[in-house]
């Protein structure tokens, strides 16, 4: 028997959170178990507030029923499993990390992290 059947399973919220009230939205997937959709939705909202999200707006939650295969999702759901509220971001043209790790807007094969050194020079 597999971890989440034993948890009640991994939910994902699906929504958009502001960083700064009236400032540019962020789409986020939130990944988490809990035993209800209300108590998902608790736990994300201050999961959320302590990360200094400012509002959010919550769309769909649901369940995911086989663990993802690709990032960022995959390690996600891994920390949702460990007992974390994951938290996924996709914020195109801002340089902000979600709290996995992943950019998901870097999901690409040709992406290269060290990008943002090319015009680094010592002392500058």
């Amino acid at each position: 028997m597999s971890d989440e059947s034993e948890t009640g399973g991994v939910s994902i919220i699906i929504g958009r959170v502001w960083p700064v009230k009236d400032g540019p939205e962020i789409d986020v997937h939130i990944l988490l178990v809990a035993p209800d959709d209300d108590s998902a939705v608790r736990a994300a909202l201050n999961a959320l507030a302590e990360r200094g999200y400012e509002e959010a707006e919550f769309d769909q939650i649901g369940a995911i029923i086989d663990a993802p295969d690709e990032e960022p999702h995959a390690s996600a759901y891994q920390g949702a499993l460990e007992g974390e509220v994951a938290i996924v971001t996709f914020a195109e043209g801002l340089e902000t990390e979600d709290d996995t790790g992943f950019d998901a807007s870097d999901e690409g094969e040709d992406y290269d992290p060290f990008a943002v050194l090319k015009d680094w020079k010592p002392g500058s």
